[in-house]
């Protein structure tokens, strides 16, 4: 009898024995204290940051912060070469990294982002201030590179706690770095300086918090040629990400207007909270994974459960923001970008169940090796997404953008879904309906509400709290007993955090 036709009594002892390996070496703990700890790290980075880009946009002009950015770009490309998905490698091997790995991985991505960056020096004076301030930029990516063993202990340990003392003081050495020497009149090379002395502090930071400190550079092509299978097909994901979202861009200010693409862009930040905490999620889930994975456990329950308790979450913060969004979108931006309201329905909806069932199986699919279905489906849904914008964009408007993404996310659930269901009997449709049901006629009476209040933030404000109220109750009609598990698991990560203790990391590492 597969888990799609057990009794409810068979799959919640499923349940409870699936935990049982969660529990071995606290790793239940563990995992719960990493969600609360990753998602309030992830809210304090982006408070300070925010607070730091005020600062810094009442002294530099939009030329400076354009310069910076096209540095941060290439830090990005860069370190998708240097990491090259090896990282990931070892986070998923059942068998813990020694030191002889660790210092070759080092050797070798300390090798590929210092090329790279004496590259980017070489070209810049053909480019002028803005090469120089994107070669200043990129001279960070050799000390990232040394911060990845680390993290890489620290991951398979799921020490939480530490690598958001490290990046927060990361963040936290940025802005103060960029605001004192901005400040001093340093310019844009105050902002741009930041970059290698955040990653300089925070090579420091991990040699305190990390068992193996930052190893030695050495050269060892047999230790790490085994990773470079799956890292490859790993890092192909994040390649093809960038691509989809600057190919997305250009696309859509090349059909419509650059303004167009400024809706989208407003549109993007209001849903960086839901992103953050499904993001949250998805970097406990797969170290999770591949440890439960390392003790025999039997996984299916386990993705249903985070399936049904991230998509009641996420679907209460998604039905309040796309209901308010008509009022709240002018109310905060002004009534210039109210169009950006008609992107958030379909892109909440798409974003509470495609991310729901991502963040659930990714973390699974790439514990257990098979990084190709991950990369098919982000090229499926990549390929959905640019038809139905390129086709709808010039008759319909910016609302195309949204439909694009509720359809690239409903493309990567299915995939991501039947491929999880494949190897593990998995039924998710049943924990999504309820959640997603009321989520579409809560945010649908909420935005009425909204729209015929007016457009202002008052007005978002009651429609988005009508909604938010009345997800509730439709939730707790159609399945208590998911809310019930959804209450369970966030007060139950809270009290592992402050009840955990002092962290084991020696796990991490043999």
């Amino acid at each position: 009898m597969t888990t799609a036709q057990r009794p409810d009594a068979a799959h919640a002892q499923d349940a409870e024995n699936a935990e049982d390996g969660l529990a071995q070496d606290g790793l239940k703990q563990r995992a719960l204290a990493g969600l609360f700890v990753v998602g309030s790290r992830g809210l304090a980075i982006m408070l300070v940051g925010f607070v730091g880009q005020v600062v810094l946009a009442r002294q530099l002009m939009p030329t400076d912060f354009g310069a910076v950015a096209v540095g941060l770009a290439f830090v990005t490309f860069v370190n998708l070469f240097a990491d090259g998905g090896l990282g990931a490698g070892l986070i998923r091997r059942p068998e813990p990294p020694d030191r002889a790995d660790l210092g070759a991985l080092t050797g070798l991505q300390v090798s590929v982002a210092t090329a790279l960056a004496l590259g980017v020096a070489g070209i810049a004076p053909l480019f002028g201030r803005t090469g120089w301030v994107t070669a200043v930029v990129v001279a960070s990516t050799p000390f990232l590179a040394l911060q990845i063993p680390g993290r890489i202990v620290l991951e398979r340990a799921l020490a939480y706690r530490r690598l958001a003392i490290i990046e927060l003081s990361q963040v936290i050495v940025f802005n103060l770095w960029a605001i004192a020497w901005v400040l001093a009149g340093a310019g844009v090379w105050g902002m741009a300086s930041a970059a290698p002395v955040r990653a300089v502090v925070g090579v420091a930071a991990m040699a305190w918090a990390s068992p193996v400190g930052v190893p030695s550079p050495r050269f060892a092509w047999r230790r790490v040629r085994g990773l470079m299978s799956f890292g490859i097909r790993f890092q192909a994901v994040t390649a093809a990400q960038l691509v989809r979202d600057q190919g997305l861009n250009t696309a859509i200010a090349a059909l419509a207007t650059v303004s167009t693409l400024g809706l989208v862009a407003v549109a993007r930040r209001l849903l960086e909270v839901p992103y953050l905490l499904l993001g949250a999620t998805f970097r406990v889930s797969f170290p999770t994974m591949s440890q439960l994975l390392a003790r025999k456990a039997d996984p299916a329950p386990l993705i249903e459960r985070a399936v049904g308790v991230t998509t009641v979450g996420s679907g209460l913060v998604l039905t309040g923001l796309a209901a308010s969004a008509p009022g709240l979108v002018p109310g905060l931006f002004g009534v210039q970008w109210r169009d950006a309201a008609t992107i958030l329905p379909a892109a909440c909806l798409g974003l509470c169940v495609g991310g729901s069932v991502s963040v659930a199986t990714q973390g699974y699919l790439y514990a257990v090796g098979d990084a190709a279905v991950v990369l098919r489906a982000c090229v499926l849904q990549t390929l959905v997404q640019f038809l139905v914008v390129l086709v709808a964009l010039p008759w319909i408007g910016v609302v195309a953008v949204g439909l694009g993404w509720l359809a690239s996310n409903l493309v990567e659930a299915v995939v991501l879904g039947r491929a999880t269901a494949a190897r593990t009997h998995v039924r998710l449709a049943g924990r999504l309906a309820a959640p997603v049901s009321a989520g579409i006629v809560a945010g649908a009476a909420g935005w009425l509400t909204t729209r015929a209040l007016g457009s202002d933030l008052v007005a978002g404000l009651v429609g988005g709290a009508l909604a938010t109220a009345a997800y509730l109750v439709l939730v707790l009609v159609l399945n208590r007993r998911l809310v019930a598990e959804t209450v369970h698991l966030a007060l139950s990560s809270a009290r592992a955090v402050w009840g955990g203790g002092t962290e084991d990391v020696r796990a991490g590492v043999a």
